[in-house]
């Protein structure tokens, strides 16, 4: 199998800045493109079209961008979105629209109460979807 796409969604967490790092030196190795994806949910209260999604987006835009700024140190040119939907299902869909070979997440490694209340985004993409999943739970080490 060719890994020439590589996702790797994040939530600009400690977890997702290491999946990142990982990511874009995968990429760099196999000579992939890195697509870097962040998804969100507004309120129920409020459309995608008010103000508030709007000031919403614009804010995560900026942090999409730091995040791939802070967690790519090797150069690499990442093509980057940012997505309103369901974390999992979102990742998914982008994944297959955008012929993604391979993903690579963060996971918080939640365990007990706090898993079975919260769940795992990273545990639902591996279990709905079709292409290998690497996750990452601890800081990445690049290792020279």
């Amino acid at each position: 199998m060719t890994v020439r796409r590589i996702l790797c969604p994040i939530d600009f967490s400690e977890p997702s800045d290491a999946a990142l790092a990982y990511a874009s030196e995968l990429a760099l190795q196999l000579h992939a493109e890195l697509h870097v994806l962040h998804t969100w949910q507004l309120s129920a209260y409020a459309s995608p079209q008010s103000d508030l999604a709007k000031d919403t987006e614009h804010a995560l835009e900026k942090d999409l961008h730091a995040a791939i700024t802070r967690s790519i140190t090797n150069g690499l040119v990442v093509t980057h979105h940012l997505k309103l939907g369901p974390a999992a299902d979102t990742i998914v869909a982008i994944a297959r629209e955008l012929q993604i070979d391979h993903i690579v997440m963060g996971t918080h490694g939640k365990t007990g109460l706090e898993r079975f209340l919260v769940g795992s985004v990273a545990e639902q993409v591996v279990r709905i979807s079709e292409l290998p999943v690497t996750t990452l739970r601890k800081k990445h080490h690049a290792h020279s």
